[in-house]
Formats: structure tokens, sequence, C-alpha cells
């Protein structure tokens, strides 16, 4: 009886945590820019721009300092002409100044990333803005002409939230 409890709890308290009233949510959309720097040295590639800047879409929900962040980024452009689209998923601590994780999954050349990229992200909220750095470890073994599968990057962006 003890573990079927226990066990309807951790199945529920997702759907509690949403189900908050209009009051103590925080939702609502987003757009911006997101700025990519490769950390390692990838220079030797051919084709290859170490930088990379990307437009955002998301979606933010969540009571008080608890919040959750959809989203998807387009990158023109990323590797050899070909577009890099990343659908993600973050959970942050904070209002003002905030700090979290996000997973995310990379599309490019017609081919979904073996790997999942992981994000450690911080911020600041002012007013309808949101500006963010974050240390992203990636890796894509599809892009074959690349010297190194390794684009883990530091990354900074902006965000109009409405």
């Amino acid at each position: 009886m003890k573990r079927i409890l226990i066990t309807l709890l951790i199945a529920i308290s997702p759907m509690l945590i949403l189900a908050t009233s209009a009051s103590d949510a925080h939702a609502g959309f987003g757009v911006g820019l997101h700025y990519l720097k490769t950390v390692d040295d990838m220079e030797d590639s051919s084709g290859f721009d170490s930088s990379a800047l990307g437009f955002l879409g998301v979606y933010s929900f969540g009571p008080g300092i608890l919040n959750v962040e959809l989203g998807v980024e387009y990158v023109p452009n990323y590797v050899f002409d070909d577009d890099l689209i990343q659908p993600s998923a973050y959970a942050f601590v904070g209002s003002f100044i905030y700090g979290g994780l996000g997973i995310g999954m990379g599309h490019l050349s017609g081919e979904w990333s073996d790997d999942p990229f992981f994000d450690l992200r911080a911020g600041v909220k002012i007013t309808a803005f949101d500006f963010f750095a974050s240390y992203r470890f990636q890796k894509m073994n599809e892009v074959p002409d690349l010297e190194s599968d390794d684009l883990n990057s530091v990354t900074f962006g902006a965000l109009l939230k409405f």
C-alpha cells in the first residue's frame, strides 16, 4: 500500500506543479537571438565557422521560482551551409536571477543527432527581457568532415518575452 501511494505521488507531482492558479503562474512566449562560440579549436576544418548566430522561440511556464522552458533554436548555415534545428527543454530555479539545466537534440543535414546536448544556463530577467549565458556540452558524429565531433560551446542569448 505504501509503495502504491509513493508511486502515485511521484506520478502526479508534475501535474500538481503545473496546476497552479493563473495568478501564481508565469507563462508566456518569447523570441530572441542566441550566439554560440565553440570552445575547441575547430579552425582546421574548412567550411566550419566556430561561431554562429541562432534564432530562438520559447514557451515558459511554472509557478514562483520554479520555471520550465520549451524552445526551438534555428541556426542558419551552421556547418557547411547546413541549417541546424535544436528543440530543447530547460528547468530553472529563480525569478530575477536564475540558473538551471537543459537538454536538447540537434537536427542537421536531414539527420537527428545520436546524442543529446546538455546545457548549464544562468541569466537575469528584467521585465520582458531575459539575458543569459550558458555552457553547452554537445557532440555531433553526423558531421563527417570535422576534425572533431566535440562541439562544446559557450553561448549568450537575449529573449523578449510576452
